[in-house]
């Protein structure tokens, strides 16, 4: 299956910007006068037809593995994949100057992306193991209020839209439970809603405070305090690029090289692991040697043989500069 995406299958009006290396850049001009069902239906496509790509299906399958998850456990599959995709470690948040959207598998080797990117992704695993989802977005209405919108549901109007996120049903095939799906807040469980959860996860999502913005003054100490993950920049698009490689909202963007198989789910040795791994070796190799010349020069003791053999120059001047302190068998006997 070909690593590149299929521009065919896209629900949405594109056209080629250019060649940049190995990547073709596309530009979806009807973007902005897309409402939001819309934009939700192209993002879907995206995440359906990566879904069936055999890469994202055989990383969803080592996340299971690796958790001890059973066949057919669907709730622990999905609060698996859901753990992984909040792990920073491996797709850390950041906000984007604009909005693009990123293939899943480029994601993956990247390792960072918004709230589109990584709903992308995991969307794109929940697909390949056949977990039915929903897209879900949310914002604050003109009163203030938070309010969210399901896929498929009635549309609320006049709400400024600022944060994407999904729904998982279970079991497979007939769900009877459906669970939202927080992928940019570590530590949230399986069923953690935006809209009720605690506003200080997302800030984006709290009501602004009155009053005008203040100038900090830096103060005497830091305080030490836990950082937390920003999230959101859903409604921000505007115009840009689609590449086949990378999908991109935001005209004159280009993403150079293209994707090797092995580098997406195998995972690079970072360089301060090898360097852990060369330091021990050759601790190894040290320990080794100092047990080794401690062990023979032991041996030689006993034996009398080595630097403690008598005719031995070094153990000749040895005896000189203690033969004060020593008695026999260093000194000589002096008895007649």
């Amino acid at each position: 299956m070909s690593d590149r995406f299929n521009m065919s299958k896209l629900p949405a009006r594109s056209v080629q910007l250019g060649q940049y290396g190995s990547t073709k850049v596309h530009h979806l001009p009807d973007w902005n006068g897309y409402n939001d069902p819309r934009k939700l239906q192209v993002i879907r496509q995206i995440a359906m037809e990566r879904g069936r790509h055999p890469l994202i299906a055989k990383k969803a399958v080592s996340i299971f593995r690796k958790n001890r998850v059973q066949p057919r456990q669907y709730k622990k599959q999905a609060a698996a994949l859901l753990k992984w995709v909040q792990n920073p470690k491996n797709i850390y948040y950041v906000n984007e100057p604009g909005e693009r959207l990123v293939d899943p598998l480029v994601t993956l080797k990247w390792k960072f992306g918004d709230c589109d990117d990584q709903v992308m992704v995991l969307c794109s695993m929940f697909e390949s193991v056949r977990l039915p989802w929903k897209l879900v977005i949310c914002g604050v209405d003109k009163n203030g209020k938070k309010v969210r919108h399901i896929e498929g549901g009635k549309y609320p109007p006049g709400v400024k839209w600022t944060h994407i996120y999904c729904m998982v049903g279970t079991p497979a095939f007939s769900p009877n439970k459906w669970y939202f799906c927080e992928s940019t807040v570590r530590g949230v469980p399986l069923g953690w809603d935006v809209v009720d959860g605690d506003p200080g996860y997302i800030p984006e999502m709290d009501r602004p405070k009155p009053g005008k913005p203040k100038i900090m003054k830096l103060p005497p100490k830091r305080p030490r305090t836990k950082a937390r993950v920003n999230t959101g920049g859903y409604g921000s698009a505007i115009g840009g690029a689609l590449s086949e490689e990378s999908l991109w909202y935001g005209p004159g963007n280009t993403i150079g090289g293209a994707i090797a198989e092995d580098e997406l789910l195998e995972g690079e040795q970072s360089t301060e692991k090898k360097e852990n791994e060369y330091y021990n070796v050759l601790k190894a190799i040290g320990t080794g040697v100092a047990v080794a010349v401690g062990t023979q020069l032991t041996l030689d003791w006993i034996r009398g043989s080595g630097i403690w053999e008598e005719k031995d120059p070094g153990f000749q001047r040895l005896k000189a500069a203690l033969g004060k302190y020593l008695t026999t068998p260093l000194q000589e006997d002096t008895r007649s």
